[in-house]
């Protein structure tokens, strides 16, 4: 179990396939992070035949509609204790499938750790062949304190799907503007008790 603790901002989680292996693995299961709860995807590395290529046109990326056409739901293999009232980020790297003249469709979230099928805060990005990659973000503030994991589903089942990089959970950091903000609002009041 991985412990999200609230009062620390930053990444939790990142994950960016690039160490999952030198060569493309159809119907992959092997990823350190991940498991395959459902369908097939593939392990593409970039450049290395399909024509696809990954973030920055280096490392490895995700095929999330494997080789079976039984389009692939991965899950964090890492339980997360997300705390009440704190809000937690996932956020992925999605392109268009680079291969087909198609639209494909992603859903992401949180999940229940126990019932990956529901979903406590998720969005669907819908993605033509051509789009490049982009940053995608769900938030998510729980009411009470409940173990999930992340959830990636993709939509369909024809053996060409987004193709996915670049996976992360955080807590927001606090923002340097309003940081500045107080301590010059601080600076200001002993200034003032000085004089």
């Amino acid at each position: 179990m991985a412990a999200a603790p609230a009062a620390q901002a930053g990444v939790i989680f990142s994950d960016n396939f690039d160490t999952q292996g030198n060569a493309n693995a159809l119907s992959f299961n092997g990823f350190t992070n991940w498991t395959v709860t459902s369908g097939t995807v593939d392990y593409i590395r970039s450049g290395v035949a399909y024509g696809i290529n990954c973030t920055g046109n280096t490392g490895g990326c995700v095929d999330l509609d494997g080789s079976t056409n039984d389009a692939g739901v991965m899950s964090s293999k890492s339980v997360y204790n997300l705390l009440a009232g704190s809000t937690y980020l996932f956020s992925l790297d999605l392109s268009g499938n680079q291969v087909r003249s198609e639209n494909n469709a992603v859903s992401f979230g949180f999940a229940l750790a126990n019932d990956l099928g529901s979903f406590l805060a998720s969005d669907l990005v819908t993605l033509a062949r051509t789009n490049p990659f982009g940053t995608y973000t769900v938030a998510y503030t729980p009411g009470s304190n409940v173990s999930a994991r992340l959830v990636i589903s993709n939509a369909g089942g024809d053996n060409v799907g987004l193709i996915l990089d670049n996976t992360r959970l955080q807590v927001p950091e606090p923002g340097t503007l309003a940081l500045l903000g107080l301590g010059l609002a601080a600076l200001g009041l002993r200034r003032r008790r000085a004089v």
